[in-house]
C-alpha cells in the first residue's frame, strides 16, 4: 500500500545499543518426517514469486536438478542456498506428485528495492558525516543485515561525538509494490560532557599541572561552546595517556606507567568523570653517554652538539632534540637517511641510566630528478625557483626543509608536499606535490576603526598573476575621517632575474581634529636576496603633501606647515627574515634596518632623514602556542638647520600597530589635545598566541605593550614609556589576517579613555 509505514520483525526495536537479528525464514518441505524411497525422482522444479530477479540466477544456486533423487536434506539445503543470495525475504519449498515422481515448487518473496534514503532528527552533526557511515545504496535490494550495521554505525558515531543518549531507529516506507524508502529516525539527546579530570598515584606532579598536559578538559560553560573542549572523546583520552607519560619522561621518571583512563558515566548519561592511574617510580639521572657507528664525523664534534650529558636529569625531549640535531648534521652532508636510535640502559639500584646513541650513517644521497605535480595554474619555474635543492646535487635535508617553507610562504597553495622516492644507486627523485588555492580575491567590507571611525573597503588582489607569481592589488578605503586609493604591482623575479621590482601609486586623505592632510605619489623599489635569509632593497618615491583646512586652534607645528610641499626620497633597507610562515609565524625572527633620505641633491622641498630599526623573535612554547617579542627604535630629523620635519614623517605611537589601548598617536606628544607625533620612538611588544579553533585558524593573543614617541628636545627615557595590556583574536581568512584586539592602559592620563577596541585587516606585525 502506497505511503504505508511498516517495519520488519524486530526492526522498530533497533536502537542505540544494538539491533534485532533478522534470521532467514525457510519452510520445511511438505513431508519433512518421511524420507522418500530411494526411487522417488524429482521430475520438475518450478520457481514462483520472481519479479525482478532472473530465474536463471536462482536455478544456478539450486543444488538440485530435475532427475535427482528426492531427499529432505537436499530440499533443506536448496532452500538455504537460495536464501543466501540475499535477494529474498522468505523462501519456501513444497512438493506434489508429478508424472510418477515429484514436482519441487520453490516459492520466494523478494526483498523490496531501496529507492530513497532519508535522515530525520539530526541537528548537531552534518548530513555528510551521517552518509559516510551508511553503506546502503539506492537501487539495491534491501539487506536487513546491512540495515542493522548502518544503524549501529550511526549510533556509534553519535557515541564517539559524546551523544550517549542518542537513539537511531530505521523505518521503511512502501512507495509502491516492491519499492521502499529507508528513513533513519534520530533522537540525538544531550551531549555528555566531562565533569572532572583526576589523577591517582601522582606524587611528583600536581593534578593542576597534569590537567594542563592533557587535552581532555572539564566542561566550562563560558568557553567550551567555542573550543569544543569539555567533551569526552575516547581517542583523545588514549592520546592523553601518552601525553602524561611524556610529561614524566621529560622529568626523569624513566619507568613511569600510565594506565588506561577509568571513565564513569553518570546515571543521567550527561556527565563523565575521568581518572588517569599513574605509577610514577623514581627520577633517573644520566650516568653515561656513548656512541656507536660514527664514521663520517669525529665523536668530539657530535658530543659537542649534545644537550644530553652525564649527571643531568633524564629528559626525553632533550634526547629527541639531540637525535634531530645529529640527523640534521648528517642530512646537510647528503646522508638523508641516517638514523640515530637511543639505547637506554637503566640501573634501577642506582636510579641512573646510560644512553648509547646507535648511528647508522647510510649512504650519501643525490637528487636524480625533481618533478612538479598539482600546479594547474602556477608555472613550474615559479615553484622551482623557490627550491633550495637541485638535480644532480647532494640532497641537503636542511635545504629541503627550507624549500618547503619558501613554497608555503608563497601563499599560493593549500598544501605542499615534497616526497622523496629512492632510486638505486643512492639517488632519489623528488616529487613536489602542491594543491593550489584561489589567489585572486575580490573583497567588499566595512567596519569601525578607532582611528578612521566607520570604514568601507573594496579590494581586488591577484597574488599569482597569470601563474607567474606576480602580485597586483587595487584598493580603495573610505572612512569617516580618511580615504585612500592605491595600486601596487610586484614581480619577485623581474625579467626572470633574482631581483624583485615593485611599483606603487597612491592617494590618501585624512581629516584630523584641526587640519586635513592629503598625500599623492608613487614609488619604485628593487630588492635582492643576498643569502637564504638576508635581503636588501633600494627604492625611490616622490609624493606631494598638502595640509589645509587648518583651524585657528591647530598646533603651531601644523600651522607652520600649511600648504603644499614635495618629498623626493631614497629608501635603503636591509633585513634578515627566518620566520617559518610570515602570516602566522611559530618560530624564527625578522630584523630590519630602514634608512630614508629626502631632499638635498634629490630635489623636493622637504629635507630630512629617517632611520628605523625593527626586531621581532618568535619562540614555540608548548601545545602549539607561540611567544613573540618585538622592539622598534626610530629617529628622524631635518637636514637643513632651518628646516622642519614634515608632519607626515613624524612617529605617531598609539593604536593597533604600535601601543594598543591608546588612540592613534596618543602615546606621544600632544598640543591642546591634538596629536603631533615625535621625531623619536621606542616601542616594545610582548605577545603570547594560543590556538582557539585550530581547524578554523583562529588564535587568541595576550599582550603587553610599552612605548612612546618623543619630540625634539626630549630624550628617550624608559621611565616615560606608556604601557598597556590586553587580549585579542587573530582570524586567518582568504582576504587576509583579521585582528580584533582590546587594550587597557596601565597609566591613563586625564582626557584619555584608558582602553580601546581596534581591528584591522592585514598581516600582523
Amino acid at each position: 500500500m502506497s505511503g504505508r509505514l511498516f517495519a520488519c520483525a524486530g526492526l522498530l526495536g533497533l536502537v542505540l545499543w544494538g539491533g534485532a537479528q533478522f534470521p532467514a525464514r525457510a519452510a520445511e518441505p511438505d513431508h519433512p518426517a518421511r524420507p522418500g524411497p530411494a526411487d522417488i525422482i524429482i521430475k520438475r522444479i518450478d520457481i514462483h514469486g520472481l519479479h525482478k530477479i532472473a530465474e536463471t540466477t536462482v536455478r544456478s544456486k539450486l543444488p538440485l536438478r530435475e532427475g535427482d533423487r528426492f531427499t529432505v536434506d537436499g530440499v533443506r539445503k536448496a532452500v538455504s542456498e537460495v536464501h543466501r543470495l540475499g535477494y529474498f525475504e522468505d523462501v519456501q519449498a513444497a512438493t506434489e506428485g508429478f508424472e510418477g515422481g515429484l514436482k519441487l515448487i520453490v516459492t520466494v518473496k523478494e526483498w523490496p528495492v531501496v529507492r530513497d534514503l532519508r535522515y530525520e532528527g539530526y541537528d548537531q552533526v552534518s548530513l555528510d558525516k551521517l552518509k559516510e557511515r551508511v553503506t546502503i545504496q539506492t537501487g539495491n535490494f534491501l539487506d536487513l543485515r546491512a540495515l542493522t550495521g548502518a544503524t549501529r554505525s550511526l549510533a556509534t558515531y553519535y557515541h564517539d561525538q559524546g551523544y550517549f543518549q542518542a537513539r537511531v531507529v530505521p523505518l521503511l516506507q512502501e512507495l509502491r509494490p516492491g519499492d521502499v524508502a529507508v528513513t533513519f529516525v534520530i533522537q540525538e539527546g544531550g551531549r555528555a560532557r566531562v565533569r572532572s579530570v583526576e589523577f591517582t598515584g601522582n606524587r611528583a606532579a600536581g593534578a593542576r599541572q597534569l590537567r594542563k598536559t592533557v587535552e581532555t578538559k572539564s566542561y566550562f560553560w563560558l568557553t567550551s561552546w567555542l573550543t569544543d573542549s569539555g567533551l569526552y572523546q575516547e581517542e583523545q583520552a588514549a592520546q592523553d595517556v601518552e601525553r602524561v607519560r611524556d610529561y614524566y619522561l621529560d622529568r626523569g621518571y624513566l619507568q613511569v606507567q600510565v594506565g588506561k583512563p577509568r571513565v564513569s558515566l553518570s546515571e543521567d548519561q550527561r556527565w563523565f568523570d575521568v581518572v588517569f592511574p599513574i605509577v610514577e617510580g623514581d627520577p633517573y639521572t644520566i650516568s653515561a653517554v656513548t656512541f656507536t657507528g660514527l664514521k663520517l664525523f669525529p665523536e668530539e664534534r657530535v658530543r659537542a652538539m649534545m644537550t644530553t650529558t652525564p649527571g643531568t636529569l633524564f629528559r626525553r625531549s632533550q634526547i629527541r632534540a639531540d637525535i634531530l640535531a645529529v640527523t640534521d648534521l648528517y642530512g646537510e652532508q647528503g646522508y638523508a637517511f641516517a638514523q640515530v636510535a637511543p639505547d637506554v640502559k637503566p640501573d634501577p639500584a642506582a636510579k641512573q641510566a646510560a644512553i648509547v646513541f646507535q648511528v647508522q650513517e647510510g649512504e650519501q644521497i643525490r637528487v636524480r630528478r625533481i618533478d612538479i605535480a598539482g600546479n594547474l595554474k602556477t608555472r613550474d619555474k615559479v615553484i622551482r625557483r623557490e627550491l633550495r635543492v637541485a638535480e644532480q646535487e647532494i640532497l641537503n635535508t636542511k635545504a629541503l626543509k627550507r624549500s618547503f617553507e619558501r613554497l608555503n610562504n608563497l601563499n599560493f597553495f593549500e598544501s605542499v608536499e615534497i616526497a622523496p622516492a629512492t632510486r638505486p644507486p643512492n639517488e632519489v627523485d623528488l616529487e613536489v606535490r602542491v594543491k593550489e588555492k584561489p589567489t585572486g580575491t575580490f573583497s567588499i567590507g566595512g567596519g569601525y576603526s578607532s582611528v578612521d571611525r566607520f570604514v568601507g573597503l573594496v579590494e581586488i588582489t591577484q597574488g599569482n598573476l597569470f601563474g607567474r607569481g606576480q602580485l597586483l592589488r587595487v584598493q580603495a578605503q573610505l572612512g569617516g575621517r580618511s580615504s585612500s586609493y592605491s595600486l601596487t604591482f610586484r614581480d619577485p623575479y623581474f625579467l626572470d632575474y633574482p631581483v624583485s621590482a615593485s611599483l606603487s601609486v597612491f592617494n590618501q586623505r585624512r581629516d584630523f581634529d584641526t587640519y586635513t592632510e592629503q598625500r599623492k605619489g608613487g614609488g619604485l623599489v628593487f630588492g635582492k636576496n643576498f643569502t637564504e635569509y638576508v635581503s636588501g632593497s633600494v627604492g625611490y618615491s616622490l609624493q606631494k603633501l598638502e595640509i589645509f583646512d587648518v583651524a585657528v586652534s591647530a598646533p603651531p607645528l601644523i600651522q607652520e606647515q600649511t600648504g603644499t610641499s614635495t618629498t623626493s626620497s631614497l629608501r635603503f633597507a636591509l633585513s634578515r627574515d627566518s620566520r617559518d610562515f610570515y602570516l602566522a609565524p611559530t618560530r624564527g625572527s625578522r630584523h630590519s634596518l630602514t634608512i630614508d633620505v629626502a631632499g638635498t641633491v634629490l630635489g623636493g622641498s622637504n629635507h630630512f632623514y629617517k632611520v628605523t630599526a625593527d626586531s621581532v623573535v618568535f619562540f614555540p612554547v608548548w601545545w602549539e602556542t607561540v611567544f613573540s617579542a618585538r622592539a622598534r627604535l626610530g629617529v628622524a630629523s631635518f637636514i637643513k638647520s632651518n628646516g622642519t620635519l614634515p608632519v607626515g614623517e613624524r612617529f605617531f605611537v598609539g593604536g593597533i600597530d604600535s601601543v594598543r589601548g591608546f588612540d592613534f598617536g596618543e602615546a606621544g606628544p600632544t598640543v591642546f589635545g591634538e596629536v603631533i607625533g615625535g621625531n623619536k620612538q621606542l616601542i616594545f611588544n610582548l605577545e603570547y598566541l594560543f590556538p582557539i579553533v585550530p581547524e578554523a585558524k583562529i588564535r587568541g593573543v595576550l599582550f603587553f605593550d610599552a612605548g612612546r614617541a618623543f619630540d625634539f628636545g626630549e630624550s628617550i627615557r624608559l621611565s616615560e614609556l606608556r604601557t598597556s595590556v590586553g587580549l585579542g583574536l587573530r582570524l586567518y581568512l582568504p582576504i587576509g589576517p583579521i585582528r580584533i584586539e582590546w587594550g587597557y592602559s596601565l597609566s591613563p592620563q586625564p582626557g584619555e579613555k584608558g582602553n580601546a577596541v581596534e581591528f584591522t585587516i592585514g598581516a600582523p606585525f
